[in-house]
C-alpha cells in the first residue's frame, strides 16, 4: 500500500503541476494580449502628443504674430494721435472761433458767446466787429462797434 500511495501522490502532484502550468500559460497569453493592446494605445497616444505639439507650436507662432500685429497697430494709433495733436495745435482755437462766428451770426450776445466759446474780450471784440450786426456788437462791456 505504501507504493500505491506514492504512485497516487506522484500522479496528483503531476496533475497539480499540469494545472499550474496550464494556468501559467493562460496568464502568459493574457499578459501578451494586454501588452499588445498597451503598445497600440501607446502608439495612439504618441501620435496624439505629436499632433498636440504641432498645434501648440502653431498656436504659439500665431500668438507671436498677433502680438506683433497688435504692437504695429498700437504704434500706428500713437502716430495718428500725435498727428491729430499737431493738427489741433496748428488750428488753435479755430473750432471755438467757428462756433463763435456762428453764434454771432445767429444774433447771440457777447456774454452768451463768451460763455459757450471761452474767448477773451479782445477775441470777442474782433469777431463781433468782423461778423456781428450793429446791435450785437454793441451789447457788451466794451465800447467797440
Amino acid at each position: 500500500m505504501g507504493e500505491g500511495l506514492l504512485v497516487w501522490l506522484a500522479a496528483l502532484i503531476a496533475l497539480l503541476a499540469t494545472v499550474v502550468a496550464g494556468f501559467a500559460v493562460g496568464v502568459v497569453i493574457l499578459l501578451r494580449r494586454q501588452l499588445a493592446a498597451l503598445r497600440v494605445d501607446y502608439q495612439r497616444q504618441a501620435t496624439s502628443v505629436m499632433a498636440l505639439q504641432g498645434a501648440m507650436k502653431a498656436l504659439s507662432e500665431g500668438v507671436a504674430t498677433h502680438g506683433q500685429a497688435q504692437a504695429s497697430v498700437q504704434r500706428a494709433l500713437e502716430r495718428l494721435h500725435d498727428q491729430h495733436s499737431e493738427l489741433r495745435a496748428r488750428d488753435g482755437d479755430s473750432g471755438a472761433y467757428e462756433q463763435a462766428i456762428r453764434l454771432i451770426q445767429e444774433g447771440q450776445g457777447r456774454e452768451e458767446v463768451r460763455r459757450r466759446c471761452g474767448l477773451t474780450t479782445t477775441e470777442l471784440d474782433l469777431l463781433f466787429s468782423l461778423h456781428g450786426s450793429g446791435t450785437a456788437a454793441g451789447s457788451g462791456s466794451s465800447g467797440y462797434s
